[in-house]
């Protein structure tokens, strides 16, 4: 759950980069802005449903065909009705029962995967300890294409990606006869790049290999991640020369910052799968047929899923960095100050707490789930003063700035 902050009051360097915790205050109508956006990381229509909006064209019950034929039911109908409604309350609580049981067995799965962290990095977020080296080795001011391209060649999932990228419009070059050049080695891709846009890239890359796949029935998960990654990354990026920090570690620290989300968001749908086999099979074995019925009707719950991102997800963040090793990237350390309540926390990690909050409120106001009046209050409580807010107002967090056809490497 994201935790909204406000600075000190202390116009200095020093102050204004050390936040305290405040109460969100909200309108007495409307959710709680981190609760609004842990929904929107998993659905936006669950925003929407929260604040008492309905969908283009549904029209409200009062207003509809079906509510006027209602009012003119015969009493035995409505008789009848109030006994399925009764009926339906007893399903209801049946239900609540099974999907309390079911998620239960999801928690205890999870719970035991995730112990593994090793096991969640290669297994789970098909991930390898070479995507280290090759983030170090785009840190170096001076790095080099040929510098690049052992460490890229490492991961052969890349390669496929760096195709798709190169040969797009964007980064297309044409010989003198003005035909397009297509490209179909490592080495070609990278320099056609740019060193500049793969800082961005293979980063954004790394994650996107790591976001979940199967999310039904909430298909926009992996979309919302990224996004907020990439919105953070972005934010941090724009800033880090006023938090006296390397941009590109700024912004991989940024955009790796849901590596955590990404693997308990994949090991709850696997697990969600798993104990609903495990258990129906047992309500078939026992003969159960109310609980085989109720169990079948289950569905993954954002609620669930939520609550397991807001225990898990950044100290995962934390344990998956911090056994990849990197040798000169500073990525583990906003998670572990975090997930430790480190009172001194490094400017790195007061530059990711705002940042993520900032991140936040642009992608609710984005969606339209903030309203005119909030939107102040809201940006003042990221903890980040006017000026800085100044430069983030005229940058674009949502796409990242890559280069058309840069000079070659």
């Amino acid at each position: 759950m994201l935790s909204f902050s406000v600075p000190d009051s202390t116009p200095n360097k020093n102050d204004v980069r050390r936040s305290r915790p405040v109460v969100e205050h909200t309108p007495d109508n409307l959710p709680p802005i981190n609760e609004r956006f842990d929904n929107l990381l998993v659905a936006p229509a669950r925003v929407s449903q929260m604040m008492g909006r309905r969908s283009p064209g549904e029209v409200a019950f009062a207003q509809s065909e079906q509510g006027d034929a209602r009012r003119r039911l015969l009493h035995v109908e409505k008789v009848a009705i109030k006994n399925k409604q009764l009926q339906a309350q007893s399903e209801a609580s049946l239900l609540d029962r099974v999907n309390a049981e079911l998620h239960q067995y999801v928690f205890e799965l999870l719970k035991d995967e995730i112990d593994n962290t090793e096991v969640v990095l290669t297994s789970v977020l098909n991930l390898s300890h070479d995507v280290a080296p090759l983030l170090d080795i785009l840190s170096v001011r001076a790095t080099s294409i040929s510098r690049i391209e052992p460490h890229a060649a490492a991961l052969p999932w890349l390669y496929d990606d760096l195709m798709t990228v190169v040969n797009a419009p964007k980064f297309r070059r044409k010989d003198s006869k003005g035909k397009v050049i297509p490209v179909e080695t490592l080495r070609t891709a990278l320099s056609f790049i740019g060193i500049e846009n793969l800082r961005l890239l293979l980063p954004a890359m790394i994650l996107r290999r790591a976001l979940p796949k199967i999310t039904d029935p909430y298909p926009d998960i992996k979309n919302r991640i990224m996004q907020f990654a990439q919105s953070t990354g972005l934010t941090m990026r724009a800033l880090a020369d006023d938090y006296d920090l390397p941009p590109h570690e700024a912004f991989t620290a940024g955009l790796l910052s849901q590596l955590g989300r990404c693997a308990v968001s994949r090991l709850y749908f696997k697990a969600f799968e798993q104990a609903q086999i495990a258990l129906l099979r047992e309500a078939e074995i026992a003969k159960d047929t109310e609980q085989h019925g109720a169990m079948a009707k289950v569905q993954p719950s954002a609620n669930y899923l939520i609550a397991m991102q807001q225990e898990f997800s950044e100290p995962l963040t934390a344990r998956l960095l911090e056994i990849l090793q990197f040798k000169r990237l500073r990525l583990a350390l906003p998670f572990i100050e975090i997930t430790e309540n480190d009172q001194h926390p490094h400017d790195l990690t007061e530059l990711y707490k705002k940042a993520k909050a900032y991140a936040a409120v642009r992608m609710l106001h984005q969606g339209k789930f903030l309203n005119k009046d909030e939107i102040p209050l809201a940006l003042h409580k990221t903890g980040f003063v006017r000026s800085e807010r100044d430069i983030l107002k005229s940058t674009d967090i949502f796409q990242l700035p890559l280069i058309e056809n840069p000079p070659l490497d």
